[in-house]
C-alpha cells in the first residue's frame, strides 16, 4: 500500500535520479557514503561514472537493508554542488524543471530508507532552490540559455494535416493511431489518461460523448469531482470528428473482450510506430 503513495513510472524516474546522485556521492565525498554500503559494492575504482551508477542501482534495487547514504551528515549544499555538475547532452545547464526532478527524488531517497527530512535541511533546501531559479531566469534574460524549455505546442494546422493523412490512410493502425490522437486533442489529457480509457468510463449524454477519468497525475487519490469531459461531433472538418475517428477505428478493430478502449500491454510505442511511419511516407 505504501508504495502506491508514487506511480511505477515516477519511482523509476526517481531511483534513476538518485542513483546518479549517489554515484557521484561514492567518487566526490566518499565519507557520506556508509561503509557497509561501500563494502556490498566491492571494488569500484576501475568503473565508469556509469558503470558505477548501474551497480549503484542494483543493489538499491535488491536490498534496501543497507542505507547508501549518511542521512545524519548530509547537508543541503552537498546536494546542490552536484545539481551544479549536472549538464544537458548539448553541454547547456538544466532547466529548473529538470532540477525539479531531482529534487523529488532526494525526497524520495528518504522516503525509501524510512527517514524524514529535517525542517533546517528542508529550509536550507528551499533557500537553494530559489536561488538557482532566479539564476536560470537571469541567464535567459542575458541570452545565456533558452528562454523557452520543454516541448513545443501541436499546432492546429498541423494536427488537421496530419489527421487528413492518418484518416486517408489504408493501414488498421492508422485508424487506431487516427482515432488516439483526435481522442486525445478533444480531451486536452496526457497520453496515459487517453490510454487508460474504459469503455465503462463512456456514455452518451444528449448531443456529446461523456468520458470520465478516475485517475490523473494531477489527482492521484481521485479526490476531485468526477465530472466528465464532453466530446462533439465535428460534421465540417470529417478527419478531425472524434466521432467519425471512433467509428472507423472499431470498424477497423478486432474486440479481444476487453474493457479498454484502446487495449494492449504499450499502446504508446504502437502509435509511436504509426506517427514514424506516417512521416517517413510523407
Amino acid at each position: 500500500i505504501r508504495d502506491n503513495t508514487v506511480t511505477a513510472r515516477s519511482r523509476a524516474t526517481y531511483q534513476n535520479s538518485y542513483c546518479r546522485f549517489l554515484a557521484w556521492i561514492v567518487r566526490n565525498k566518499p565519507h557520506l557514503t556508509p561503509p557497509p554500503f561501500l563494502e556490498s559494492l566491492g571494488d569500484t575504482t576501475e568503473y565508469t561514472m556509469q558503470q558505477l551508477r548501474a551497480c549503484i542501482k542494483q543493489h538499491v534495487t535488491q536490498d534496501r537493508s543497507i542505507a547508501p547514504l549518511r542521512f545524519d551528515a548530509f547537508v543541503a549544499a552537498d546536494f546542490v554542488t552536484w545539481l551544479v555538475t549536472l549538464k544537458r547532452k548539448d553541454g547547456g545547464s538544466l532547466s529548473y524543471s529538470a532540477l525539479n526532478t531531482h529534487w523529488a527524488g532526494l525526497f524520495n531517497l528518504f522516503r525509501d530508507y524510512g527517514h524524514t527530512m529535517s525542517k533546517s535541511l528542508e529550509s536550507e533546501l528551499t533557500n537553494y532552490f530559489k536561488g538557482l531559479k532566479n539564476k536560470i531566469a537571469k541567464s535567459a534574460a542575458n541570452g545565456e540559455s533558452a528562454v523557452k524549455t520543454g516541448k513545443d505546442p501541436l499546432m492546429f494546422d498541423l494536427y488537421s494535416f496530419l489527421c487528413d493523412k492518418m484518416m486517408a490512410h489504408s493501414s488498421k493502425e492508422m485508424a487506431f493511431a487516427h482515432a488516439y490522437m483526435v481522442i486525445a486533442w478533444n480531451l486536452m489529457c496526457r497520453s496515459s489518461n487517453a490510454f487508460g480509457i474504459r469503455y465503462s468510463h463512456m456514455e452518451w449524454r444528449g448531443d456529446a460523448l461523456q468520458i470520465y477519468f478516475a485517475h490523473m497525475k494531477n489527482d492521484q487519490g481521485g479526490d476531485r469531482p468526477r465530472d466528465p469531459r464532453h466530446i462533439y461531433a465535428n460534421p465540417l472538418q470529417p478527419s478531425i470528428c472524434p466521432i467519425l475517428a471512433l467509428g472507423l477505428y472499431w470498424a477497423s478493430s478486432n474486440f479481444d473482450g476487453s474493457d479498454l478502449l484502446f487495449p494492449g500491454s504499450n499502446q504508446y510505442e504502437r502509435f509511436r510506430k504509426c506517427w514514424l511511419r506516417l512521416l517517413r511516407e510523407e
